[in-house]
């Protein structure tokens, strides 16, 4: 859809499974118009397993599927991240250059949603050095 004052109202329709032709809205929000759709969730889990993942490092951020010996997972959505409610060490989430000072941190027992939907794109650190802590990960793909 065009901006400014030149712009030209358009009007997009969808069918649904039945043949029925229905209006798709959109919203105009600061400097973009979005879609507006309902999202229907999906018969299962993206990945067969969600294995804790361990940090290991505070001076090498990992990619999360490294983590729990996964190639990578692809979610419709994003991922929930949650730190393990033991641990002693803070966690630092972000991408490829997430270091011990430079991420969003996850203190235990907190969450994150990301709306990031391929798990090899989150990076994971420790503060400190985790060797004599708890440094613990979970995730769900949505």
């Amino acid at each position: 859809m065009a901006q400014g004052t030149n712009s030209e109202k358009s009007q997009v329709h969808g069918t649904t499974g039945s043949g029925n032709i229905l209006p798709i809205s959109a919203i105009t929000q600061e400097s973009a118009t979005s879609l507006l759709f309902t999202r229907q969730g999906r018969e299962d889990f993206a990945a067969t397993s969600h294995p804790r993942m361990t940090v290991p490092s505070h001076t090498i951020g990992k990619q999360l599927p490294l983590l729990c010996g996964l190639q990578d997972v692809v979610a419709q959505t994003g991922f929930l991240i949650t730190a393990d409610s033991s641990n002693t060490v803070t966690v630092m989430i972000g991408g490829k250059t997430v270091s011990a000072t430079d991420g969003v941190p996850l203190v235990a027992g907190q969450s994150i949603m990301i709306d990031i939907v391929r798990l090899s794109k989150i990076y994971a650190i420790a503060t400190t050095d985790p060797s004599a802590g708890t440094c613990n990960l979970f995730w769900l793909d949505m």
